[in-house]
């Protein structure tokens, strides 16, 4: 089975009706043919969305990421992410899910591919 980590575009995209690229992914991983996962960066960057403000609107986003498997990001992507940063000069948020989807050999799905791209050995979800 592929595992597939969602950037954040490609999730915050989806929750405003904008893409669907996602969609294709959830129903893949409802047939059990991919895993979709993400990290601890994704989950932040998508919590500071301005209309998260009543409980009900972080509840059912905070529920939506049950979809997802959350990566933990322990020392060893932490070290690996300073590298990528120093070597092709990635903001922070791209390094650590750079480096996540290294460790973990996994796919990256985002609309984003020129953040990442210089990165070498990593690899990109084809929609």
């Amino acid at each position: 089975m592929k595992s597939v980590f969602v950037d954040t575009n490609i999730i915050i995209d989806f929750t405003k009706g904008h893409n669907r690229q996602l969609q294709p992914l959830l129903k893949l991983q409802q047939h059990q043919q991919v895993e979709l996962c993400t990290n601890p960066v994704v989950i932040a960057e998508f919590f500071t969305d301005k209309n998260l403000t009543t409980a009900s609107m972080f509840k059912q986003a905070r529920d939506f990421f049950s979809f997802f498997r959350c990566l933990p990001i322990y020392n060893h992507i932490g070290l690996l992410a300073g590298q990528l940063l120093r070597r092709y000069r990635l903001v922070l948020g791209d390094g650590l899910i750079a480096a996540t989807c290294l460790a973990h050999h996994l796919l990256l799905a985002t609309q984003n591919t020129r953040h990442f791209r210089s990165v070498k050995g990593l690899k990109f979800y084809r929609f």
